[in-house]
């Protein structure tokens, strides 16, 4: 049998993992999105960056519902 503390501390470093993991996953799609949206207004040689705001924009929409689904699947596991 294993200690009580060791797997409390376990499954803290486990959800900090996660949770980290879902920062930099954020950060990726934003980026990604943000990105497109750059090289689409220097392919079309836009005088605003329209793209590149728009598609950041979407990019945050994403990331924010992929961030509560997955928070959201960590709270309810399924038993």
């Amino acid at each position: 049998m294993e200690d009580p503390q060791r797997e409390i501390k376990r499954k803290q470093v486990n959800s900090y993992v996660r949770y980290t993991g879902l920062f930099f996953q954020m950060f990726v799609i934003i980026g990604a999105f943000a990105w497109a949206g750059s090289w689409l207004d220097d392919y079309q040689q836009t005088a605003q960056p329209y793209y590149t705001a728009g598609l950041a924009l979407l990019g945050v929409v994403i990331a924010i519902y992929q961030v509560l689904r997955e928070v959201n699947q960590l709270n309810n596991p399924k038993t």
